[in-house]
């Protein structure tokens, strides 16, 4: 009980003490396609996603309305495109990396910009980076998760993290999963 009420104090201060945790992730300059991971937008950072380019935005937290909505006159060109709320103890389903490898997909041939998030930016955005990262960039799971906890706060908190990145990279590479079940992508049915 104790734990549960200093782990929801932490994270309501990391929610809100530490600004937008933007980061580029790839580009290419040939052809304009760049993708961002960061955190909930208000004002300030929703000025600075149109000022990127950002065109499209996943958010994982599914509260668009309060963030990219409510401040949508700051940068009215962006389009949320994904807005479900998903939960970093839970592994991503394959369905949402299907979804979310045909979004890189068409973006890359259109070159548009794009970015997803969570509420900070850390965990299940930091998910989400460590498989674009092993899956388009080639890194293995020990780099994208070296990169997840550089950018994540409180990692120590979200060890089911580091699990979850060795059955996404599996899940990659096509083979079946070593982990135990609760850390596997979830197949569909």
């Amino acid at each position: 009980m104790i734990k549960n009420f200093i782990l929801g104090l932490i994270l309501t201060f990391s929610f809100t003490s530490f600004g937008a945790n933007t980061h580029l992730i790839d580009a290419n300059s040939e052809t304009g396609f760049a993708i961002y991971r960061t955190s909930k937008p208000k004002a300030k950072e929703m000025r600075e996603l149109c000022r990127l380019g950002i065109e499209e935005i996943m958010v994982m937290s599914g509260n668009a309305e309060q963030f990219e909505n409510k401040y949508s006159k700051y940068c009215p060109s962006l389009k949320v495109i994904y807005n479900k709320k998903q939960k970093a103890k839970i592994p991503m389903e394959a369905s949402f990396l299907a979804e979310f490898d045909a979004w890189v997909k068409d973006s890359q041939e259109k070159g548009k910009k794009i970015a997803f998030r969570c509420n900070c930016g850390c965990h299940r955005t930091g998910r989400l980076a460590a498989y674009y990262q092993m899956k388009y960039q080639g890194l293995s799971a020990v780099d994208a998760k070296i990169i997840m906890k550089k950018h994540g706060k409180y990692m120590f908190l979200f060890g089911y993290l580091k699990p979850q990145v060795d059955a996404l990279k599996e899940f990659i590479d096509g083979k079946e999963c070593t982990k135990r079940s609760k850390y596997c992508v979830v197949k569909d049915i």
